[in-house]
């Protein structure tokens, strides 16, 4: 069994200027997302974590590697878990309240170069499956906001529209229990913290105080 605990990215200046951005070396995290990441790693210390792993993506490297100091472990590369690739919106302001998400889903946007939904979903669900095995350990996944919403999504067997009023905040905790690639329960999604009730449902490698 394996645990995978996917945490967003904390607060970057594309967050607070409102910017959609897929490059790897650009918009670092706030004050405030440092502040998430390390308040991240503090919980995290409630688990004994095998393996972090992050998107190369500046803002989740550097959270990865703030959450890595709280733990001691230095946090892996993987491009599966990168941002989603946004074609021709790279780099572009957006007004939250235009959602030009749901103007493309409903045929309304017509978005060149943009990542799916379904590759997105794969290179997710080929992440979890090359990490999941029968070892009871913790491994921790640093993305972003839509590749962990389709992962999500994927195990409730929801599409794009159906999985639309799931919301992945910065810095947030969400957890997969998987006995195997294929049957992953979800504990938590987008939680601030790692509660009692999900320490409760691991009864793995957990640090008791």
């Amino acid at each position: 069994m394996t645990v995978v605990i996917f945490i967003r990215h904390g607060q970057s200046t594309s967050n607070v200027s409102k910017i959609l951005s897929h490059d790897t070396n650009s918009y670092p995290l706030t004050e405030e997302g440092i502040i998430q990441a390390k308040e991240a790693g503090k919980e995290l210390l409630k688990i004994k974590v095998e393996k972090i792993y992050t998107s190369p993506v500046l803002r989740a490297y550097q959270t990865a590697l703030i959450i890595g100091e709280s733990l001691g472990i230095f946090p892996i590369v993987d491009e599966r878990l990168r941002e989603r690739y946004l074609g021709e919106l790279n780099n572009t302001t957006f007004d939250p309240s235009d959602h030009w998400k749901l103007k493309m889903l409903k045929k309304q946007l017509e978005v060149k170069g943009l990542e799916s939904w379904e590759d997105m979903t794969r290179r997710m669900k080929n992440f979890v499956e090359s990490v999941v095995n029968k070892n009871n350990n913790v491994i921790v996944a640093v993305s972003h906001s839509d590749p962990i919403r389709a992962i999500v999504a994927y195990f409730l067997k929801l599409d794009d529209i159906s999985g639309w009023g799931i919301r992945i905040p910065n810095a947030s905790f969400t957890i997969l229990k998987c006995n195997n690639a294929n049957s992953c329960e979800i504990l938590s999604i987008g939680s601030p913290v790692i509660t009692t009730q999900v320490l409760s449902k691991l009864n793995i490698n957990v640090k008791i105080s």
